[in-house]
């Protein structure tokens, strides 16, 4: 019984795990130079500070790299869009999220693709498993070391 108040102490301690989805967005700046500014954040806003940016030019329906740089402290990031060339893949990861999007600057559409995350409720869902699966180790500890006693 020590072993299972010990376990799901050690386990209350933990400090929970913040899991948010990265989203990316792009307009054009405005200025002298008409660059296209990329701002990369998490869910809630926070930016994605120092993430890897890599940029597609879209010629003629393929993709090839144009830049790989790393966004600001802000998780912004400027370029100068590549003469002649309209379309362009942006995709922004940083510590194993990565955000997407499809930008067309004759047009202005901008589309972002969804991202490979988990939604909200699978992984309330795979956390309640997993303090189940501790539990029920726990539990198995307990019984064998009852047994022994006996």
């Amino acid at each position: 019984m020590v072993g299972l108040i010990v376990l799901l102490l050690c386990t209350a301690c933990i400090a929970p795990v913040s899991a948010h989805r990265a989203f990316v967005g792009a307009f054009m700046t405005g200025d002298i130079h008409d660059d296209v500014m990329i701002r990369a954040w998490y869910e809630g806003n926070t930016p994605m500070a120092d993430a890897r940016v890599t940029i597609y030019a879209i010629e003629d329906g393929i993709e090839e790299i144009y830049i790989e740089d790393l966004t600001d402290g802000q998780g912004f990031y400027a370029f100068e869009p590549k003469w002649r060339v309209t379309e362009y893949e942006i995709v922004v990861e940083h510590t194993g999220h990565r955000a997407r999007m499809t930008l067309d600057l004759e047009s202005g559409e901008s589309m972002t693709s969804p991202g490979n995350e988990i939604p909200l409720a699978a992984r309330i869902i795979a956390g309640f498993g997993y303090l189940l699966g501790l539990a029920g180790f726990a539990m198995i500890y307990t019984a064998r070391k009852m047994q022994k006693n006996n």
